[in-house]
């Protein structure tokens, strides 16, 4: 599930942003998967303030926090599973989190077979992630059925899914460019989120 509404973060305008994702009652007998990510980001610049990943898939187990200071393009990891542990890093003025880089990407001119480079930093490291623009393609969601660009970001790092597979996303065909679903590929078949109502706010 995906959900984005306008909300106020240390005296900011920003859209809270958040990706939900469980598995079903079948997969769960197997694989059970609940994430909650959450990205509270900029509404002018659309760069991240703050940043929390609460995942559990299989046995696997992660909460975690980015603070963003865009004042001193820095960035503060903390480890809530490892009694609160942290870590400042330097991170460019553009970075962006796992979450909040998807909509970014929606401001962005793209075309079809051309790829594109965006700075993510995942609390550990930096990276330049390559997001390549595969083809057009019509989706079916439960907020309706839509003409889509797909996506498939490189991801190499534990972002809006453990698993470091592959990873697509498909957006609307349109100037609003919303992301409507997600997917990743795990061991025993698919993660996919998807968009239950249409109601984001354009950039």
């Amino acid at each position: 599930m995906l959900e984005v509404e306008k909300a106020v973060y240390k005296n900011h305008m920003v859209y809270k942003t958040t990706s939900t994702t469980r598995s079903n009652q079948f997969i769960s007998l197997i694989y059970p998967v609940h994430d909650v990510i959450e990205s509270y980001i900029d509404i002018k610049s659309l760069y991240p303030y703050r940043y929390r990943a609460r995942q559990s898939e299989g046995s696997f187990r992660s909460d975690k926090e980015i603070i963003f200071n865009r004042e001193s393009n820095s960035a503060s990891y903390v480890n809530h599973r490892s009694a609160g542990k942290q870590k400042t890093s330097e991170i460019s003025q553009g970075t962006h989190d796992p979450l909040s880089v998807v909509y970014y990407f929606r401001t962005l001119p793209i075309e079809i077979g051309k790829d594109i480079y965006i700075d993510v930093f995942d609390g550990k490291k930096n990276w330049s992630i390559l997001v390549q623009v595969l083809k057009k393609e019509q989706v079916w969601t439960p907020a309706g059925t839509f003409n889509t660009i797909k996506v498939k970001p490189q991801m190499k790092f534990e972002g809006l899914f453990v698993n470091k597979g592959d990873v697509y996303i498909w957006f609307t065909d349109d100037n609003l460019r919303i992301p409507v679903k997600m997917e990743s590929k795990i061991k025993i078949g698919n993660i996919t989120a998807m968009l239950l109502e249409k109601r984001l706010p354009a950039p």
